[in-house]
């Protein structure tokens, strides 16, 4: 057993661990001061024997002051007086002023200087670059459940108080004639003519006059022996139909004076744009809260939701904007139910991204007495959204692939029940259709329309996903060169099992020693004092 001559310091309160959770990136210069500092300095000796062998060191210092140390740096000359750093694992009693010290040598802090980075799969880590949208990878963190931040951004993206009664006719009061021949409206081909009252349902005045302008016109249609004229009567959104797309109508029986009606020319509302324009830092901002990472800033814990107030929303992921704005457009058509639908504006690199869009609810559909037929039609082609078609279809593609729906109901069965229901309507006779109650509470209380809210987890769902972004750093999954410097206290590092950190003139063991310890994840402290203080402002050092 080869004995040599060593240099000696015994250390207390030394806070690195052995499962190299918890390391230091000081040099080994700066090793070598720690352990000799006041604060952590317990005795020091020269030419102490040490055994290379077996982990054990003899020392002639008393007991009761080894039992002090949990550390201990020796150099060994025949090592070109390289010094080596230990826990101390155990102190073995041999005498009063003598004492054996048995220890495991601190690869990381031993060998700091002696192994260089290599690129590798980098699978978290603390970013030098934390700028808001720059990192978005799935964190698979339980966000719980999720609440509008702020009431200033329960934004209604329509206009809730006006509105227009649109009339679907096929009499022309003005004329006299029945039949309006064809005409192009938005778009959309159109049997019948379209009249139209502005109204404003929050305006007492407004209300009165609207109705009696239309009970004007109805007498007018009345009048004309035409009531059954009257295909249907339904209201839109104030911005459905401008000034410009109407003209007004001549009274007949007054000449050179006008009905308050008009008649609907054409609609244009392709590119009609409700922007509600808000730059990213505001729409991202919290409430009584601010994070310490700026992941926190983006989707799943920060986001805009639209709803359409019944019962329908779609998320938007506000770093998916090509802008630093976050706009939406609305377009939409006249027609019963009024048809409309609320697109992201220049998102995920889409200029008007129709695929992610919202569709409005259906507006009500008001009361009136026609052609029972007809009405039965009018309505079910939006109510119903075409069911009828739909069956047809799907009948038939499932008989051309050899299968029939239910048990022995064929193409010609279904089909022939869709025109039972058909003959049933165009027996019943004329009587009030419609929405016989327009008293819809969605309509009443102004909420057809699109709201805008700011999402977020509960405060104590972001708490906790702030402390584990603070401890544990961002999901990089990339091959890069990984970041062991750049934060102010501490950078936490993880690789893949099979990768290596780097290489170096060291020996082996203690290369994969060191190898082992990012596999798992290590966090490496830039100051000793400030050791497992994770709420420190760990912020990126400055270059």
């Amino acid at each position: 057993m080869q004995i040599l001559q060593s240099k000696i310091i015994l250390a207390k309160n030394i806070n690195i661990d052995k499962n190299y959770i918890n390391v230091i990136d000081y040099s080994e210069s700066n090793m070598v001061s720690l352990v000799s500092s006041g604060a952590h300095l317990v005795a020091q000796k020269d030419d102490y024997q040490f055994l290379r062998n077996n982990g054990t060191i003899f020392v002639d210092i008393p007991y009761a002051t080894c039992l002090q140390a949990n550390y201990i740096a020796f150099q060994n000359k025949d090592y070109s007086n390289k010094w080596f750093f230990a826990w101390i694992d155990e102190i073995i009693f041999n005498s009063d002023k003598n004492a054996e010290i048995r220890y495991t040598i601190d690869q990381w802090s031993t060998w700091h200087d002696y192994w260089s980075q290599k690129p590798c799969f980098v699978k978290r880590e603390h970013v030098n670059d934390d700028t808001i949208g720059l990192h978005t990878l799935d964190e698979d963190i339980d966000i719980g459940d999720l609440i509008c931040d702020r009431t200033d951004y329960l934004q209604e993206l329509t206009t809730a108080s006006w509105y227009w009664i649109v009339v679907a006719s096929n009499y022309d009061p003005v004329s006299g004639k029945k039949g309006h021949g064809v005409c192009f409206i938005d778009g959309m081909i159109q049997g019948n003519g379209l009249y139209a009252w502005l109204i404003n349902k929050n305006d007492a005045n407004s209300i009165k006059d609207t109705l009696k302008n239309l009970n004007n016109w109805l007498e007018l249609v009345v009048q004309g022996g035409q009531p059954e004229s009257v295909l249907a009567m339904y209201i839109v959104p104030g911005n459905a139909i401008k000034t410009t797309d109407i003209e007004q109508i001549e009274d007949p029986t007054n000449p050179g004076t006008y009905i308050s009606t008009n008649r609907i020319i054409h609609t244009n509302l392709h590119g009609k744009s409700n922007d509600n324009e808000s730059t990213k830092a505001i729409q991202r901002a919290f409430v009584g809260f601010t994070p310490k990472n700026n992941r926190l800033y983006c989707y799943p814990f920060s986001f805009i939701r639209i709803s359409n107030n019944a019962g329908n929303y779609n998320d938007y992921i506000i770093e998916d904007f090509d802008t630093d704005a976050v706009d939406f457009n609305e377009v939409g058509v006249v027609s019963i139910g009024y048809s409309a639908k609320l697109r992201p504006k220049n998102y995920k690199g889409v200029e008007y991204n129709d695929d992610e869009g919202l569709s409005l609810a259906k507006y009500p559909t008001c009361s009136w007495s026609t052609d029972a037929y007809t009405n039965w039609l009018t309505q079910n082609s939006v109510n119903l959204q075409y069911e009828p078609i739909r069956n047809i279809i799907s009948t038939g593609v499932q008989a051309l692939s050899g299968n029939y729906i239910g048990a022995g109901l064929t193409i010609a069965d279904s089909v022939v029940s869709d025109i039972g229901k058909h003959k049933q309507a165009s027996m019943l006779p004329n009587t009030p259709k419609g929405n016989a109650n327009i008293g819809d509470v969605s309509f009443v209380n102004g909420l057809y329309n699109f709201k805008r809210m700011h999402m977020r987890p509960k405060l104590e769902n972001l708490q906790i996903a702030d402390d584990y972004l603070t401890r544990f750093g961002y999901k990089c999954n990339r091959v890069k060169t990984a970041n062991l410097t750049g934060r102010t206290y501490f950078n936490y590092v993880e690789i893949g099992s099979s990768e290596s950190i780097g290489y170096g003139s060291l020996p082996s063991d203690a290369m994969e020693t060191i190898n082992n310890a990012f596999r798992k994840g290590v966090t490496i402290w830039h100051n000793h004092a400030n050791i497992g203080n994770y709420n420190l402002d760990n912020s990126i050092v400055s270059n």
